[in-house]
């Protein structure tokens, strides 16, 4: 657990004294060892949780976006951050994602277009074989080889590699899934990321939300790596025909570029 003194006097600094009246664990998109919803005596509650270096960076660079209109970062310091509470359930499967989210996005992706937040970590090459042959692999070898051979081709097709290098970059949240959308709001930037901002829209996309940058480069990158990224957690959950699924559209990605 993160010690109170800790972050209340950071809070306090934006806010003014404050105590601590009420606390729960969190799961779900909240889900963190140690995430916790802290309710304070100012009648507001927040999130307190435990975060690696990468989502403190992305979260301090999503704040510095002049026209976002609300906080997304109230305090944070070495391992953790405290943000707003936004209670609710996860989006539904038939629920349009809201517009205050893909304004959210919209906003992140043009502010830190070709540039980098420092700690955040870059997609690119070498990024890409290590997702491909490290992660994705393994995972989905016991459960289809045939997919398991073609992602190790696409860990050195040319194409993919060189998409990886000429697309233009931008912060990303990098899991805008549904379960990440919360009273109306995007949360969990865990998994942020330098990356194309079509790697976002092809997560919103393969959700059911009809987005795309326009760029058919960018859009079959995406959707390549996007399918690729999201292979290993179909092996472990989902079976073998969701695999092939994704694998199909990857290669519709693959083939675009």
């Amino acid at each position: 657990m993160i010690p109170d003194d800790d972050w209340l006097r950071a809070l306090a600094r934006r806010r003014g004294p404050l105590t601590v009246v009420g606390r729960a664990a969190l799961t779900g998109g909240y889900a963190s060892e140690g995430a916790e919803r802290v309710d304070l005596s100012d009648g507001t509650s927040v999130v307190v949780k435990a975060a690696a270096a990468r989502e403190v960076a992305a979260l301090r660079a999503v704040a510095v976006v002049p026209t976002l209109a609300e906080p997304v970062l109230l305090a944070a310091g070495t391992g953790w951050v405290v943000v707003p509470f936004h209670d609710g359930p996860p989006l539904a499967d038939d629920e349009p994602v809201p517009a205050a989210v893909l304004t959210m996005l919209d906003r992140v992706h043009t502010h830190w277009r070709g540039k980098r937040p420092r700690t955040v970590p870059v997609a690119d090459a070498a990024w890409w074989r290590e997702l491909c042959l490290q992660r994705i692999v393994p995972a989905v070898d016991p459960v289809t080889p045939s997919v398991a051979a073609r992602i190790r081709a696409w860990a050195d097709d040319p194409r993919a590699l060189h998409a990886a290098t000429a697309v233009p970059r931008t912060l990303t949240h990098g899991d805008p899934h549904r379960g990440n959308v919360r009273g109306g709001r995007l949360i969990d930037w865990g998994n942020a990321r330098v990356a194309p901002r079509g790697f976002d829209l092809a997560v919103l996309r393969a959700q059911g939300t009809d987005v795309a940058t326009g760029d058919p480069s960018e859009d079959g990158w995406s959707d390549l790596a996007m399918a690729v990224a999201y292979l290993g957690f179909a092996a472990d959950h989902l079976g073998a025909a969701r695999v092939q699924e994704l694998a199909a559209v990857a290669e519709g990605g693959l083939a675009a570029l």
